[in-house]
């Protein structure tokens, strides 16, 4: 008896997983940046980095508490396709038109209360021999 239960427990588990995943890829919303959706992936992006912040000095940190993620990365061919020195106030790697590209959210050059998206081709990275990163897409959004 108690393998039957154990048996079809797992075989509910695999459906669900089944069911789980093809929902995830199937009639959700698309996966990636689009134009339409990139000011609130900023914004989310920015909440994010901003949840995450370092502890202020003078506090002690523990191993566990990150002061800077893989996301915040951003390679020098992105930046040189970008074309700005500015450290990024937050970065993602992601996809935009089925092509790997980065987001990466940089201070307004002259509106302190707007911030710069650039989505930049992510291929820069292996390339050879090295090229800066095409910009796809940029655009400016105010500061939540």
């Amino acid at each position: 008896m108690g393998g039957l239960l154990v048996q079809s427990a797992g075989t509910s588990g695999v459906q669900a997983t089944k069911q789980d995943s093809s929902s995830a890829s199937g009639g959700g919303a698309p996966s990636g940046l689009t134009v339409a959706r990139l000011g609130t992936d900023v914004h989310k992006l920015l909440a994010t980095k901003k949840a995450h912040q370092a502890p202020e000095i003078g506090t002690r940190s523990s191993p566990e508490t990150p002061f800077r993620s893989e996301s915040d990365a951003v390679p020098s061919c992105v930046r040189q396709g970008i074309g700005r020195t500015e450290n990024p106030l937050a970065s993602s790697r992601s996809t935009y038109e089925g092509k790997d590209a980065f987001l990466v959210v940089l201070p307004h050059p002259s509106d302190p209360k707007s911030v710069s998206a650039y989505v930049v081709t992510a291929s820069c990275v292996s390339a050879t021999p090295p090229a800066p990163g095409k910009v796809l897409l940029t655009h400016s959004y105010r500061r939540d």
